[in-house]
């Protein structure tokens, strides 16, 4: 417990400054060797974790170390051969292969169902930092066709994976899908405004560690655990219906006026057939968002029910017993009426 607790304050400084450091950064060079340090410093803190398996922390090891030596090979050679193209393209796929964007998600997904609390809110949001900010600077390069690869790409995945986040019960991968669709539409924005992509991704990292927090406090692993939470701790329990609101961008919640805003910019540059698949795909996501709330208020109403065959049946004719009868008799004569 202490080792673990000296790792988070030695190495997660040295993942913030590798995060800031990429801002600073102007060459290729520079950006693979921030990259190398921070994913250093993530594995670190991953070691550690008893939840993470060894086998899947190489998988995590070499995917990362693959993509970035894709990514260091790539920009090497676009200053010696022609085909600029090219080797953007396989920078492009780098690097939505590190930020697990479909379809490179699988081991995304065998990451994330395996960390502890802590270890997935930095994997889900301060991860996505450094490969988000080299991807703006792919953008800079302005390829019509990069452009449309991603876009489309993004669109028809995106449908995919809202998709496959209905059946999900686990919420380690419930949130996992909720990043990789959040991802989906900061791509989306980088294109469009640096600014308002910043704003969304910092509205989702609040909303992501009050999530999480509750999670990690409760130590909940399943959605039928969530039923728990009303009869412990009622203030968390409203507070994390509200976070579920505000993800799943319900007015008048603020993650709902970042949706709004986003769509109002997408509308003045994108075709009006994208803006519909986009917002076609959230409404999908939307509902394993609200299916978390009602599942929670559904079970807590059924053990309500239940709880009645515990009742202390041997003091039956107590007054208060048969004052809650004759309430319930007269409710119900009132609602039929």
């Amino acid at each position: 417990m202490y080792m673990n607790y000296y790792i988070y304050i030695l190495f997660f400084p040295m993942m913030l400054i590798s995060n800031f450091l990429i801002f600073l950064s102007n060459t290729w060079i520079t950006n693979w060797m921030i990259m190398e340090i921070n994913l250093i410093s993530f594995i670190m803190l991953l070691i550690f974790d008893k939840s993470m398996k060894n086998e899947l922390l190489m998988n995590y090891f070499l995917i990362q170390t693959f993509n970035s030596y894709i990514f260091l090979f790539s920009s090497l050679m676009m200053n010696y051969l022609n085909s600029i193209f090219f080797f953007l393209f396989l920078m492009n796929l780098a690097i939505l292969t590190k930020l697990g964007v479909p379809p490179f998600y699988i081991w995304y997904l065998k990451i994330m169902m395996n960390l502890n609390w802590m270890n997935l809110l930095f994997m889900s949001t301060i991860q996505k930092i450094i490969p988000m900010v080299i991807f703006m600077m792919l953008i800079n390069f302005n390829n019509i066709y990069l452009f449309y690869f991603n876009v489309w790409m993004i669109l028809f995945f995106m449908f995919f994976i809202s998709v496959l986040g209905l059946n999900q019960m686990n919420m380690k991968l419930i949130l996992a899908y909720s990043s990789m669709i959040q991802i989906s539409w900061m791509i989306m924005l980088m294109y469009l405004n640096e600014l308002i992509f910043l704003n969304y991704f910092i509205i989702y990292f609040i909303i992501s560690l009050n999530l999480i927090f509750v999670f990690y406090k409760m130590n909940f692993l399943n959605l039928n655990q969530l039923s728990i939470l009303k009869f412990n701790n009622k203030f968390s329990y409203i507070f994390l219906m509200m976070m579920m609101l505000s993800l799943s961008s319900i007015p008048p919640m603020f993650g709902f006026l970042m949706k709004w805003i986003s769509i109002d910019l997408m509308s003045k540059n994108l075709l009006f057939f994208m803006i519909l698949i986009m917002i076609f795909n959230s409404l999908i996501s939307m509902f394993f968002y609200i299916r978390i709330m009602f599942y929670s208020l559904m079970m807590n109403f059924y053990s309500l029910k239940m709880n009645f065959k515990f009742l202390n049946f041997k003091n039956y004719m107590s007054n208060n017993f048969l004052l809650n009868w004759l309430m319930l008799i007269m409710l119900l004569i009132y609602e039929i009426f």
